[in-house]
């Protein structure tokens, strides 16, 4: 179900590219508000909220090629780590536009 997300989002190119690129996927549950702690007394409230906002997302990480998640429904670049390569991130933005649904990725 989330494979076919993803090639909406990059198309069936993707797989290729993420083997190219050594990139691994992972799909994870992404929202910008954070669960508090366990003794938090607004703890139970915390992860409603979350719940109630949370989108899937795909994380991408290929080791020293750093890592980003993008948002699958949003298409929003939300985390991206400093060591993420430029040209990734390009071609990410490249399949995204040429896609079948022609996504324009966008960061927060």
């Amino acid at each position: 179900m989330f494979d076919d997300h993803l090639a909406d989002l990059f198309g069936l190119e993707f797989d290729n590219w993420m083997e190219k690129n050594n990139v691994i996927a992972e799909f994870v549950s992404w929202s910008d508000i954070e669960g508090l702690p366990d003794d938090h007394p607004d703890h139970a409230k915390s992860l409603e909220d979350y719940s109630e906002e949370e989108e899937t997302a795909v994380h991408l990480y290929g080791g020293s090629n750093g890592n980003i998640i993008i948002t699958l429904n949003s298409a929003t670049i939300v985390e991206k780590s400093e060591d993420f390569p430029e040209h990734l991130l390009n071609e990410l933005k490249e399949m995204a536009i040429n896609g079948p649904v022609k996504f324009q990725l966008k960061e927060l």
